[in-house]
């Protein structure tokens, strides 16, 4: 139950911080007020970052296509380890 609720949390984690890298404008920070305006924010941020998620998903099913065509063996152990919603400053740690 325990490694169930980590693996959970750390996928929460893991979205929330490929949100956090996708905002863009005024470095994040919501200025407004109104409370609809940040619905607003907070549901296109999350529309763009699911967007970006399933772009990258058919890129990397793409590569693995190619390197399978070229006889490379892709194991799903590694393709365990590639995810579509990792920022490039979680990758660089």
């Amino acid at each position: 139950m325990r490694r169930r609720v980590t693996a959970a949390t750390n996928k929460a984690e893991a979205y929330n911080g490929f949100s956090e890298w996708v905002r863009f404008g005024n470095r994040g920070v919501i200025t407004d007020n109104d409370p609809v305006e940040h619905e607003k924010a907070v549901k296109f941020n999350a529309l763009l970052s699911n967007c970006l998620i399933f772009h990258n998903t058919l890129d990397i099913a793409q590569a693995v296509r190619e390197l399978q065509a070229e006889d490379w063996e892709v194991e799903p152990e590694e393709l365990a380890e590639v995810s579509p919603g990792r920022s490039p400053r979680a990758t660089a740690r």
